[in-house]
């Protein structure tokens, strides 16, 4: 079984008016085929939610955290057996940094 490092990219698509779904379409397009290009295959689109915390002021003022949720491409590329050492120790900082 293969292994494979991924990346995550948010994507936000944009609509001006008089624009079609398919403006928006075309937009994650050109992301996809934009990593493509630098070895990266597409993997999947999912949603992130993010808790926001109200900073101090917002706090003093009665604020509560809100959610909000954003579309995230998935990509991935395969890492070969012989993968360099600086390869896996900056797969294990990122781990490192999840947590």
């Amino acid at each position: 079984m293969p292994d494979y490092r991924y990346h995550v990219v948010p994507f936000v698509g944009q609509l001006k008016a008089g624009e079609t779904v398919d403006s928006v379409s075309h937009q994650l397009t050109y992301l996809i085929n934009y990593y493509a290009e630098q070895g990266w295959e597409f993997y999947s689109l999912d949603n992130v939610d993010i808790e926001v915390t109200p900073g101090c002021l917002g706090m003093l003022l009665g604020q509560r955290e809100s959610y909000m949720t954003y579309n995230q491409v998935i990509l991935r590329r395969e890492v070969s057996a012989t993968a360099t050492a600086a390869d896996q120790s900056e797969a294990l900082s990122t781990q490192g940094d999840l947590q």
